[in-house]
């Protein structure tokens, strides 16, 4: 009821108030005293309750419940998110004039691309292709959007368009969307969807390891080409043949592709094998010097760790020559752990003037220069280190004795550069409210995606000062905000990071530092292999844990509860420095990578390595990087919190890895 007298006085207010303005002030205190009352009638507890309830109706297709509950929440700042249900739930049966102005009026919400989605998908189930293509003017986002897009241009006449479509979304080494099925017939039809269309589409899955969809592929061949898909196959499943293929076939594109691919797998599979066969390989299909360098270092990136001799020096005879960056790194690595300075400074030259010039390889020159003239010889190459926010900078204060200088920066919350996204920004509060985290983090990518550079730094403050914790250090990785140190890292759910800090025996700077590097402080966080919550705990690591902890566990869900996670997070990470001698290092490369690797590591630099050295030899980028980032971010923690800044113990500095 009153909703729509609010609605009735802003109409007559704008029909009436033109020029006169007495009547402007009369209507809007009659605005104001309806909405009061609106408030009065309907407290925020209330709508967040009737919200619920309204959710829950349409849910259970308890329409007319839905329909007066909604009716009553015109005012609160989730209401959009009912309008998208009611919408969505009749979407089929929407004009293009209704829908332009759903989209128009909530142009801000995060679900618009949904609604977009739907809406093709809607016009394609009734065939309606000049509908959808009025509708839709460019090529959509989404493969099965794309699908409907160019199968309704080939209904409209438009047939090189949905040809060149069909082709694009049919050369996959994967399955493509059942809603291309039609629109491969078209292509079929046409007779473009020939025999080579095919093959090229095989040696794609060949090189996905689609197998599956090889065969399904190869039986759709004929005449020659039939043979030529048997051979695919038949190379996928005996790669060791292929030098045999590439002296005995006619030099192709196709044969030349094949050969490589076959090649490859055969190196994944018997790299020894490789390499007795790389020259007749190379020689039978006539690659170019620039091909057979790249199909060298496939292979040698296969011999880093090789103990055969004769395989060490045809890795590096090759590595010698490469501009492949990273596994030049990779064999600077494999000095770096046998502790040869002498061919850690060749494959360090043998970097691009670009990638030395990077403070990483700054840093390594400074120690060649150290290990072999001595410390005063390498003063001046540490000391222009100093001042950077970065792992190596720190590491060369720690060979000077310096000072660590951590650059910062701050910025003050400018509440009116905020003002235009009030609407999204009090969606996300409810959201948070309600604990649908998951959505508000989707309102706040959708504004930070929408929002200046300066529009972030404010998005930025205005989270921390709301205690966002977790988009407040979105917003400044997406304004790319490196020196606002009090932003990138909150102080999250401290009472709790502070209780298991003293139950644990634990530094509160390591365990924010942990945290935010594992999941920056999102309660909800799930990994790709299964990992959740603050400190990114497996559940069968959870699982273990608690029994030793002696605490009930109940199951994967709980992970996303603060208190539960950081609780057997702190206690798992103690497990581990009991289990390393406190030390930090090799605890956070067992806490990212498990404690087998971390041993297997220290086994392999068998004593020769420092610690610095011992970080850069962990062969696992990931582990590697987290390893440097933790113990960077406890430095950071440190400073936020008015402590002294401390980079390595002096037992992590003493020993030998």
């Amino acid at each position: 009821m009153l909703p729509k007298e609010n609605s009735i006085i802003t109409k007559a207010c704008k029909k009436s108030a033109v020029g006169m303005r007495r009547i402007v002030s009369v209507c809007f205190a009659a605005l104001v005293s309806v909405q009061a009352s609106s408030s009065f009638a309907l407290s925020i507890d209330d709508q967040r309750s009737k919200y619920e309830e309204a959710v829950s109706a349409i849910k259970r297709n308890d329409i007319n419940t839905f329909k007066k509950l909604k009716g009553q929440l015109e005012d609160y700042p989730l209401y959009p998110y009912l309008e998208y249900r009611d919408f969505t739930r009749s979407l089929s049966r929407a004009n293009k004039n209704e829908l332009d102005t759903f989209l128009t009026t909530y142009s801000d919400l995060p679900f618009i691309g949904t609604v977009r989605g739907r809406y093709i998908d809607a016009l394609a189930s009734k065939r309606q292709w000049k509908s959808l293509l009025a509708f839709q003017t460019e090529v959509p986002r989404g493969e099965r959007y794309q699908c409907h897009y160019y199968y309704a241009h080939s209904q409209a006449g438009d047939k090189a368009l949905a040809h060149s479509g069909a082709k694009s979304l049919y050369l996959s080494g994967s399955s493509v969307d059942s809603a291309c099925d039609k629109l491969f017939k078209v292509l079929e039809k046409s007779g473009k969807l020939n025999n080579a269309l095919i093959l090229d589409r095989m040696l794609l899955a060949f090189d996905k390891r689609n197998r599956s969809l090889m065969r399904y592929l190869q039986k759709q061949l004929t005449g020659e080409a039939a043979k030529q898909g048997k051979q695919i196959i038949a190379l996928y499943d005996n790669p060791r043949d292929v030098a045999a293929f590439s002296k005995k076939s006619k030099v192709t594109s196709l044969n030349q592709r094949l050969t490589r691919s076959a090649f490859e797998r055969l190196a994944r599979t018997n790299v020894s094998e490789a390499v007795k066969q790389f020259k007749r390989t190379t020689e039978g299909q006539h690659y170019d010097e620039f091909e057979r360098q790249e199909m060298a270092d496939y292979v040698a990136s296969r011999l880093m760790s090789t103990d055969k001799e004769s395989l060490q020096k045809w890795r590096d005879s090759w590595l010698s020559k490469t501009a492949n960056q990273s596994l030049l790194e990779r064999r600077f690595r494999v000095a770096l752990v046998e502790d040869d300075w002498k061919d850690m400074a060749y494959w360090l030259s043998n970097l691009s003037e670009k990638e030395q010039d990077k403070l990483k390889w700054r840093y390594w020159q400074a120690r060649i220069t150290q290990e072999r003239d001595g410390d005063e010889a390498a003063k001046e190459q540490f000391t222009a280190l100093l001042g950077e926010r970065n792992f190596y900078s720190v590491a060369a204060a720690m060979h000077l004795g310096a000072p660590i200088d951590i650059p910062y920066q701050t910025t003050s919350l400018n509440i009116e550069t905020v003002q235009p996204f009030r609407p999204a920004l009090e969606r996300v509060r409810e959201l948070l409210v309600l604990d649908k985290v998951t959505a508000a983090k989707r309102e706040w990518q959708h504004l930070l995606a929408h929002a200046n550079q300066e529009e972030k730094a404010m998005l930025a403050a205005f989270a921390a000062d709301s205690k966002w914790y977790h988009l407040s250090v979105q917003a400044t990785i997406s304004g790319k905000m490196w020196g606002h140190l009090e932003y990138r890292f909150p102080i999250a759910h401290r009472w709790w990071f502070e209780f298991f800090s003293k139950e644990r025996g634990l530094p509160l700077t390591t365990l924010l530092a942990l945290s935010r590097q594992e999941s920056a402080f999102y309660t909800n966080a799930v990994s790709p292999v299964g990992a959740r919550g603050l400190m990114q705990l497996m559940p069968a690591t959870a699982k273990e844990t608690s029994k030793k902890l002696g605490f009930r566990y109940l199951g994967k869900n709980t992970l996303s509860d603060p208190g539960i996670n950081i609780r057997l997070g702190s206690g798992y990470l103690r497990m581990l420095l009991d289990q390393f001698d406190e030390n930090r290092i090799l605890a956070f490369a067992a806490y990212n990578a498990g404690p087998h690797r971390a041993n297997t590591w220290l086994k392999a630099s068998d004593g020769n390595l420092d610690a610095i050295a011992f970080i850069e030899a962990i062969p696992f980028r990931e582990t590697r990087g987290y390893v440097q980032n933790v113990l960077m971010y406890d430095i950071y923690y440190r400073k936020l919190l008015g402590m002294p800044l401390e980079f390595l113990h002096d037992s992590e500095m003493q020993r030998r890895y």
